[in-house]
């Protein structure tokens, strides 16, 4: 008997966790003493904000596609319409989702930079936030270059492009540095 993983369960179990070990992270981080960490909490918002940019910049076509297939949903729409619609979208997808695949992976090396230049000492919600965007970078990676068995390629697409994965980033970094503010 094959068991199925039902990517939602999965992600919603990961944001609890990190829920709740959020305030075991922060008690974590007040040991460190001098020697360690002692930047403060707010560290090189250069290399945050280039992060944010990038990220954004670089999740865009995946953004667009998405409110195209809602307005396709959605939006009573002609045929012809509708295939207009269609066809735009397969058409940014081809040129944009470069942005997706070349940015995504520069985005988290200088998140993973920001980490390493500036450290939380009151939470570890941005530690688990960029976590989860490495997760999510990784599972792409996977898909991208076919590492993956054939028989683990749709559980790995379907992890990568559940629509839970980059709110719950979002949400978990937004939550994580509102804290550190």
């Amino acid at each position: 008997m094959v068991m199925k993983v039902n990517p939602a369960v999965v992600l919603t179990a990961l944001i609890i966790a990190i829920v709740l070990a959020g305030g075991a992270m922060a008690d974590k981080h007040r040991h460190f003493g001098k020697h360690q960490f002692n930047r403060g909490d707010h560290g090189n918002e250069a290399t945050g904000e280039a992060a944010a940019w990038i990220l954004g910049i670089a999740n865009f076509p995946v953004l667009l596609s998405q409110l195209l297939k809602t307005a396709d949903k959605v939006v009573p729409l002609k045929p012809a319409s509708r295939d207009r619609l269609t066809r735009f979208n397969r058409l940014q997808k081809h040129h944009l989702m470069k942005l997706h695949y070349w940015l995504n992976p520069v985005a988290i090396v200088i998140a993973v930079s920001h980490w390493t230049l500036s450290h939380c000492r009151s939470t570890g919600l941005p530690e688990w936030g960029l976590g989860i965007m490495i997760a999510v970078g990784a599972l792409g990676l996977v898909m991208k270059l076919k590492l993956a068995p054939v028989s683990m390629r749709k559980p790995v697409y379907r992890l990568h492009t559940n629509p839970i994965s980059i709110p719950a980033v979002l949400l978990i970094l937004l939550i994580g540095h509102s804290i550190v503010d």
